[in-house]
């Protein structure tokens, strides 16, 4: 772009020659020239910002072709059992938080009960860590089957019986386990008798039951009695939020790229002004000529760019495609 002292030199040129003329409707060449820079350096912009918004276009819209598709699903199945949001009272954050205390409450625990198969220290964890791993993901099914239940009834209830059976009896296992090897640290003088072991391993037994039982009740209320409306539920929530990221990075950009065009046109005009008003000044009668009466644009194509010039917004999409059906 030229400076100031090269567009008022160029404009006393111009006014000393008569151009533009007084009846002349068409914009001197120098003022084109302007113009033509400032598009360029427009195009510039456009084509620094352009490969940015068009790889986040690309993520967008099947996500949000994804979100149309879902959303008529979770419409049609609110509509089938007449709700439309999932009953819990757990949250799934809060949900994945407590499990993973749980596992780490049970790891120490069942570390001792394997200790007694004289293992090294690794193996002995990682036989701890399986079993603090099972009792959560057992009691997560549980309260699955208590929530959702089945028909009939004693489907589900089967399941809750064979899996709370078998868990305690492994709990049970473990804790006589555990006994053993804290008898075996009394009898070394560890602690103090064996009847105390007793209580202890009675004690990490009912530790363990209390867990299950916990870990049960978060499953229990962290989960809806429709599996279909929580999916969509779920799935309409994690599409959204992506869109959303995505929305507000390329919208942030498009804000970028137009600012600086902004500012390229805001240069170009004042640099216009300066043109002609020192054509005008310098012009023998001082008259104003007609192509100074309007105005410039830069007309940068954003039409042949496949992100084009609009912010991305689902919302307004959904509707714009629900107008054309």
């Amino acid at each position: 772009m030229y400076k100031k002292s090269q567009v008022g030199q160029n404009a006393k040129i111009d006014a000393k020659n008569n151009i533009p003329g007084i009846n002349d409707e068409n914009p001197s060449q120098f003022e084109q020239e302007l113009m033509a820079m400032a598009r360029h350096e427009a195009r510039q912009v456009t084509s620094k910002y352009g490969p940015q918004l068009e790889k986040l276009n690309g993520k967008h819209k099947p996500l949000l072709k994804d979100y149309e598709r879902i959303s008529k699903d979770y419409d049609a199945h609110s509509a089938k059992i007449e709700r439309s949001e999932p009953s819990v009272e757990l949250s799934r954050g809060k949900y994945y938080v407590l499990m993973f205390i749980f596992v780490l409450g049970e790891i120490p625990m069942n570390s001792l009960a394997f200790a007694v198969f004289g293992e090294s220290q690794i193996f002995t964890w990682i036989m701890a860590f399986g079993v603090a791993v099972s009792i959560p993901w057992i009691a997560h099914a549980v309260g699955i089957l208590l929530k959702r239940g089945s028909t009939p009834w004693w489907k589900s209830a089967l399941g809750v019986g064979l899996l709370f059976t078998l868990t305690i009896a492994g709990l049970v296992a473990i804790g006589y386990v555990r006994v053993q090897y804290l008898g075996d640290l009394s009898g070394a003088g560890a602690v103090g008798s064996f009847a105390s072991s007793k209580f202890i391993g009675a004690s990490f037994v009912g530790l363990n039951l209390v867990i299950l039982a916990a870990a049960t009740l978060c499953s229990y209320f962290a989960h809806d009695k429709d599996p279909m409306l929580e999916h969509l539920h779920r799935r309409t929530n994690q599409l959204n939020k992506s869109m959303r990221s995505i929305e507000a990075k390329h919208n942030e950009i498009l804000s970028e790229q137009q600012e600086e065009i902004s500012r390229i046109h805001q240069e170009a005009q004042e640099l216009i002004y300066h043109y002609r008003k020192i054509n005008q000044r310098e012009r023998p009668d001082h008259t104003k000529p007609k192509s100074f009466e309007k105005e410039h644009e830069i007309d940068v194509d954003f039409e042949k760019q496949e992100n084009g010039k609009d912010k991305l917004n689902a919302t307004t999409e959904l509707r714009r495609s629900a107008s054309k059906k």
